[in-house]
């Protein structure tokens, strides 16, 4: 009778646990969080532009190309994330890249040029789509990872640098291109998780706009040109960790 009665407690005083564990687990929705605000900070490696210029002036031609390395920096921003219907989710982010001094080589010279270097702005609006970890009955929190693309807007925003002529720090506006991938890890039960993420924001130079800056410069230099540019788009990527703030 003693063992009985034991046992008995022991799994009334189970039941409410195994509820309660229960209940973490499916008190959030199936596909995650409604929305998420999250901050973040991140690390934005060197990205490179090859620029092949050809410049008119006085029924002259000259022909120039350059590599264009603008360095690494540290960037801070913040995303907002809205689920919309089962699995699928919009994105949007705004974020400051800070780099350092921008590299210049030039092949027609065959020497190297160093500036102060540019800034960037960068915005994008993202389709995504959530994947969930699997369940388990005793899993307490789910894992979550997000995977995105959508286009981009990138401004271009040289630092003052009085060796240069004034025109060439003018800022310049470019469309990208944004993939990438976020995994969450929620701390506890709350609202809060840890983000990281990894993106990739494919530029296409505003070549138009770059050249016209071009002649701007050298018209405070009294040269009269017509600059044509020539560049690639690039690849520019971003490693960030962020702390999500969930909304359910």
């Amino acid at each position: 009778m003693k063992r009985a009665a034991f046992s008995v407690l022991a799994f009334l005083a189970v039941v409410p646990s195994a509820v309660s564990a229960q209940g973490a687990v499916t008190s959030e929705p199936v596909w995650g969080p409604r929305i998420r605000l999250t901050p973040f900070v991140g690390q934005a490696p060197t990205v490179s532009r090859n620029e092949r210029w050809t410049v008119a002036s006085g029924g002259q031609f000259q022909f120039s190309e350059f590599d264009v390395d603008f360095g690494s920096g540290p960037a801070l921003g913040a995303s907002l994330e809205l689920l919309v219907m089962d699995r699928f989710a919009v994105i949007g982010s705004g974020m400051f890249i800070a780099r350092g001094q921008t590299r210049e080589f030039s092949f027609t010279e065959g020497e190297f040029f160093m500036s102060e270097g540019s800034n960037f702005l960068v915005g994008k609006v993202a389709a995504a789509l959530r994947l969930r970890e699997a369940m388990s009955e005793m899993q307490l929190r789910r894992l979550t990872a997000t995977i995105f693309a959508g286009p981009a807007i990138v401004r271009e925003m040289p630092k003052g640098d009085p060796s240069l002529p004034p025109a060439l720090g003018e800022s310049v506006t470019h469309w990208g291109a944004n993939v990438g991938l976020d995994a969450e890890v929620p701390m506890g039960d709350g609202p809060l998780a840890i983000q990281l993420g990894f993106e990739d924001f494919y530029t296409f130079w505003n070549s138009g706009e770059l050249a016209s800056r071009n002649d701007r410069a050298l018209g405070e230099a009294g040269l009269t040109t017509e600059s044509a540019l020539e560049t690639d788009p690039s690849h520019m990527i971003l490693i960030r960790a962020g702390l999500s703030i969930r909304f359910r």
